[in-house]
């Protein structure tokens, strides 16, 4: 069968592992275009693949031609019908997208800062101490009230106390939305995969994640991904971070 669908991306886990994740899992015949020139060569070739808004990653099917990562993960669960049964379901989906979206992004910010230090990663991992009264009373107000997590001051809050309201959501269910697998559980599945890399540990805490995290690894397509020569759990970021490019060499300092 003809390869139909494209997805293009460096070759890194990046953003657009979910897309990835979610092809494998319905079995679709996909090119994983991975682009290997640098920067300049990139921006001018990106001008000549026909796109309203060049972009990386890309996406194209039959019908679609597509940039911008979310956009891409959310034409997927529409295609594959992985977006929500109902109404509610679909606008609980896209709050979790977004949610994982900003755990994602502060890890982000942690990463590509010059010069990490081990001393760095352990302060932000474990949080503290805050920079000021008023910085850790903002955070615990933050997590009291549930609020969005861009109110939170992520170098002051635990990776266990972040991720708390994402545990309370799932509660005892196997799947985030209304018990049926969706996109969410892909975007959250690599959030948790990247922290759980990156900070090792760091899930143990958090039964209910942990076992949503070995649960999806399990289902259908992405078992059979994660286990063959195509996956590579590093490099996650570009070159330019400074941590998690290459798998960690943790030393104790």
């Amino acid at each position: 069968m003809a390869k139909t669908i494209v997805l293009g991306y460096w070759d890194v886990r990046g953003n657009t592992q979910p897309a990835r994740l979610i092809l494998e899992h319905v079995g679709a015949q996909y090119e994983d275009r991975r682009i290997l020139m640098s920067r300049p060569d990139w921006m001018k070739y990106k001008q000549t693949l026909g796109y309203d808004f060049p972009n990386l990653p890309f996406y194209q099917d039959e019908d679609v031609k597509i940039t911008q990562s979310m956009a891409i993960i959310q034409h997927l669960g529409c295609k594959f019908g992985l977006d929500g049964s109902t109404l509610k379901d679909k606008a609980d989906v896209d709050l979790l997208l977004y949610t994982a979206v900003d755990l994602r992004e502060a890890i982000v910010g942690l990463c590509y800062r010059p010069n990490v230090s081990p001393s760095m990663i352990r302060r932000w991992a474990e949080g503290g101490p805050e920079k000021s009264a008023v910085h850790a009373v903002q955070a615990v107000q933050a997590v009291q009230r549930k609020s969005v997590l861009h109110d939170i001051p992520w170098d002051s809050i635990s990776i266990e106390k972040r991720f708390t309201p994402l545990q309370r959501k799932l509660g005892g269910n196997v799947w985030f939305v209304n018990n049926e697998i969706t996109i969410a559980d892909f975007l959250i599945w690599e959030v948790l995969d990247i922290y759980r890399l990156l900070f090792p540990g760091c899930l143990e805490k958090l039964p209910g994640l942990s076992s949503f995290h070995a649960r999806f690894a399990q289902i259908k397509g992405v078992k059979q991904y994660i286990e063959s020569p195509r996956y590579k759990p590093f490099p996650i970021w570009k070159s330019e971070a400074s941590y998690g490019h290459f798998e960690p060499n943790f030393i104790s300092n």
